[in-house]
């Protein structure tokens, strides 16, 4: 096993509720190794209660495949569940991971936390800073 083969990326995803908006706070990198803990968050149980789900990938350097999946089918189900799933905050690499891609049906982009809240129709003051 070379160094390369043991490194480990990890992720951390952090739960605000603002009104009946959920907002994860994703840092780390989001690989074929971390990918299944976005999709769990993504997976809250209170879905079919929120407005819309924000995930703010400010603290995300890194993206691939299985995370843009894992945004896909939970954008599928939140469409079912009528919530909305809004991402921000993509840094230029990631930003060109989403470009890349392509467009994700259900799955809206803005710039910012506040913009997403924005978006929802929810106040950026109750939001708690990271």
């Amino acid at each position: 096993m070379t160094d390369e083969d043991a490194t480990v990326w990890h992720l951390r995803v952090t739960e605000n509720n603002v009104g009946e908006v959920l907002v994860l706070v994703v840092a780390g990198r989001v690989s074929k190794a971390t990918a299944g803990d976005l999709g769990r968050a993504l997976a809250h149980p209170d879905i079919n209660r929120l407005r819309g789900v924000i995930v703010d990938l400010s603290d995300v350097d890194y993206v691939n495949s299985a995370g843009l999946q894992q945004l896909e089918a939970a954008a599928k189900q939140m469409q079912k569940a009528h919530c909305e799933l809004v991402v921000c905050g993509l840094r230029p690499v990631v930003n060109t991971v989403f470009q890349l891609a392509g467009p994700i049906a259900h799955l809206t982009i803005e710039s910012s936390r506040e913009a997403a809240i924005a978006r929802l129709g929810s106040h950026p003051s109750q939001v708690n800073p990271d």
